[in-house]
């Protein structure tokens, strides 16, 4: 695929790996943002987050995945379209510092957010665009009884709809 971005898509038990079409001068936040149900997705490998969740098919050629079904969707490297786009949007934003409860993983991250609105106005007026997140630490809840899941990113969207819980930690300007 000549504009195919790597991704890390991350479900309630999956990680789902592959490979998702950005045409320039989109971004993958626009292409995930796109009013459609599901997302196309290559090479696309599961595993499952712990070694006691079974999974009968590993390997697609290509899938379409539930946009509905994705928790953290985070690219493997961020190419320089997607770096100087959200370079320049944030200039005009404030950086707050969130901590997020979505259904099996609690995060740490960073939002920009326009000057006069909170997280949860945000949240409130697109509750169908995936939240643009940086510096993304996150822990897998089940795995405080099993195996340990980090997942460490500069750059992820995390879907709105799934978020349980949120607070904010404060903010400084972008």
């Amino acid at each position: 695929m000549e504009n195919g971005e790597r991704i890390e898509l991350f479900s309630s038990f999956l990680k789902l790996t592959g490979d998702i079409e950005v045409v320039p001068p989109l971004r993958l936040t626009d292409v995930v943002n796109r009013m459609t149900e599901y997302l196309e997705v290559r090479q696309l490998t599961l595993d499952p987050l712990a070694s006691t969740y079974p999974v009968i098919s590993t390997i697609e050629e290509a899938a379409m995945v539930s946009k509905r079904s994705i928790l953290i969707i985070a690219p493997t490297s961020e190419n320089e379209a997607d770096r100087s786009g959200r370079r320049a949007l944030l200039e005009q934003k404030v950086a707050h510092q969130v901590a997020l409860t979505i259904d099996t993983f609690s995060l740490v991250c960073e939002v920009f957010l326009e000057p006069r609105l909170s997280l949860r106005e945000t949240l409130e007026r697109s509750v169908d665009d995936f939240l643009a997140v940086r510096n993304l630490n996150a822990v897998w809840l089940p795995a405080l009884t099993h195996e340990r899941v980090t997942i460490q990113r500069p750059f992820a969207l995390v879907h709105p709809r799934r978020i349980l819980s949120f607070s904010e930690r404060g903010s400084d300007r972008a």
